[in-house]
């Protein structure tokens, strides 16, 4: 930290209740929550969904929604009490003294223009008497201070061309077009692979100590807030539960909410490494990386599968067409009861993996059995007495479900349409599986948008298993939820798998996550298997470079 206390911080919040009138009434989200961000600091907002973290950081910037109302408290920028201001100065603050970073950098960007446009507009609405060469080195300066590689190149790119981490870093470059003196960013590495979330963290932490910018940091993943934060703020149900520097709380948490997350976020435990095949290592231990690839009776056989993907359309509207292999070969094994998990990268083809193996992509290969029978994987849908067999639990459980359905109603679809159930029988089989994966029956007569992440993922995971499936395919099914909630869920597909003889592929990028279910490992990069072998080769004796850099990928602190 850098604030010296005869300085006027860049952001002082004090006593700030926010409340929201709605239809049901009005609601406190945020109440009495004071905190002081200082120049050249990183103070780090945690908390699970609905703790208010993201209504104070709208706040902040002005953007609070449509029945939303700041009932007491101040928030002071740089000194000057932005209740006071008018509607045309407030509006003046965002970008040039207060500017942010979102989630989802596909829905900051325009898919329409180049980067250089998108740059160049937002730099001349906030400088409008630059002229169009200082505009466009502007855009040039800022494409480098963010790390892109080739700026001039890049100036003329589209964002389907850029990888997810480049994105946010043109998102990031926007933030800084008008030199503000604080960032709000939130969530801004949810949405990335361990890999890219490390670049992406590194590149704002680098921002704040050369230029002196101010950022609050809102998430929900410890991981982050002990990657860079200098402080951090605890929030729960709206209040400030406990605020800290942030290797103190990480190392002597005070609360006992604070020590309940800390203790729900998995840890990644290496094993003392082995050398490898050529370098003294023994027969027995390299053959682990075999294990999984030659299971006894697997219920899935996957030979040479690949996918490819045709752009050509676009070359309507980009000047360029092109094929892309997603999936290349690619061969592996599921034994029975057992948990593979499938890692890699923003694109590395896991997740079309689990897609064509569900029947909702197309693929080819030399061969996919199913328990023995041919699956064919070259047109989508499963016939043949395979539909039911292979279900899928996805990452965003609101996408996945039918909004206009009652949870009574979409699980009932399901056995309908899949489950080998008497008539009489099907809707106490429903209660039945709701009630052992911890719902309550009275959320039957609810629709989604009444229900909390957890609730939905439960309902999700509620469908695939009336289905019967023999394959569960979860493709990161806790990636979109509270650690807590993270938790819960893995312990759920756990018990699913030992109690029902399930066998599961469990895709993800968070390797701590996939350590603790997985018996074994697949490793994906740019659509080939890079490495492959049990858990234990994988996390503890592997000595392949990338398996290395996406284990190192990871915070220290949460690794054992």
């Amino acid at each position: 930290m850098t604030t010296q206390n005869s300085e006027i911080p860049p952001l002082d919040v004090k006593n700030l209740t926010l409340r929201h009138h709605g239809v049901a009434g009005t609601t406190t989200i945020v109440r009495d929550v004071s905190f002081v961000l200082g120049r050249g600091e990183v103070l780090g907002i945690i908390g699970e969904s609905g703790a208010g973290k993201s209504t104070i950081g709208n706040a902040v910037i002005g953007l609070l929604g449509t029945g939303f109302e700041q009932s007491s408290g101040t928030i002071r920028v740089n000194g000057t009490e932005i209740e006071t201001l008018t509607a045309s100065k407030r509006h003046a603050l965002r970008g040039r003294i207060v500017a942010s970073i979102f989630q989802d950098h596909t829905s900051s960007l325009d898919p329409l223009m180049t980067v250089g446009a998108q740059l160049s507009e937002t730099i001349s609405t906030i400088f409008p008497d630059l002229p169009r060469a200082g505009v466009r080195q502007r855009a040039l300066e800022l494409l480098q201070r963010v790390g892109i590689p080739d700026p001039n190149r890049r100036y003329h790119s589209y964002p389907h061309q850029l990888s997810g981490g480049q994105r946010q870093r043109i998102v990031i470059a926007i933030a800084l077009a008008g030199s503000p003196s604080i960032i709000v960013a939130d969530e801004p590495t949810s949405a990335l692979d361990a890999t890219v979330q490390k670049q992406i963290l590194q590149v704002l932490r680098g921002l704040v100590e050369d230029t002196g910018l101010s950022l609050l940091l809102i998430t929900h993943d410890m991981s982050v807030i002990a990657a860079i934060a200098d402080s951090v703020l605890v929030m729960k149900d709206g209040e400030v539960i406990e605020h800290d520097v942030t290797a103190a709380l990480l190392d002597n948490p005070q609360n006992t909410y604070t020590q309940n997350l800390l203790a729900a976020v998995p840890r990644l435990r290496l094993s003392p490494r082995i050398p490898a095949i050529g370098q003294g290592g023994s027969d027995d231990e390299a053959a682990q990386c075999d294990e999984a690839s030659e299971a006894d009776d697997p219920i899935l056989v996957v030979e040479n599968l690949s996918k490819t993907f045709g752009n050509h359309g676009l070359q309507v509207l980009f000047g360029k067409g092109s094929t892309t292999f997603a999936l290349r070969n690619v061969n592996l094994q599921l034994r029975r009861s057992g948990v593979l998990g499938i890692v890699g990268e923003s694109g590395s083809g896991k997740s079309t993996i689990g897609r064509i193996l569900a029947g909702l992509e197309t693929g080819s290969a030399d061969k996919v059995l199913v328990n023995g029978r041919v699956c064919d994987v070259g047109s989508r849908g499963r016939g043949g007495g395979l539909l039911g067999r292979i279900q899928m639990v996805f990452q965003d459980p609101p996408s996945s479900l039918n909004p206009r359905l009652t949870v009574a109603e979409t699980l009932m679809e399901c056995v309908r349409f899949t489950a080998k159930t008497e008539h009489n029988r099907q809707p106490a089989r429903v209660t039945e599986t709701v009630e052992r994966l911890g719902l309550s029956k009275v959320l039957l007569t609810r629709y989604p948008h009444q229900l909390s992440g957890g609730q939905k993922q439960r309902v999700c995971i509620a469908r695939a298993l009336l289905a019967g499936p023999e394959i569960l395919i979860a493709d990161e099914p806790t990636s979109a939820l509270d650690v807590s909630v993270q938790a819960e869920i893995l312990a759920l597909l756990k018990e699913a798998v030992s109690e029902r003889n399930l066998s599961m592929i469990f895709i993800s990028h968070d390797l701590a996550v996939v350590q603790d279910i997985c018996d074994a490992v697949c490793v994906m990069k740019d659509g080939r298997i890079e490495d492959y072998g049990a858990s234990d080769f994988i996390f503890g004796r592997s000595d392949n470079p990338y398996t290395r850099h996406l284990i190192n990928a990871r915070p220290k602190i949460f690794t054992l």
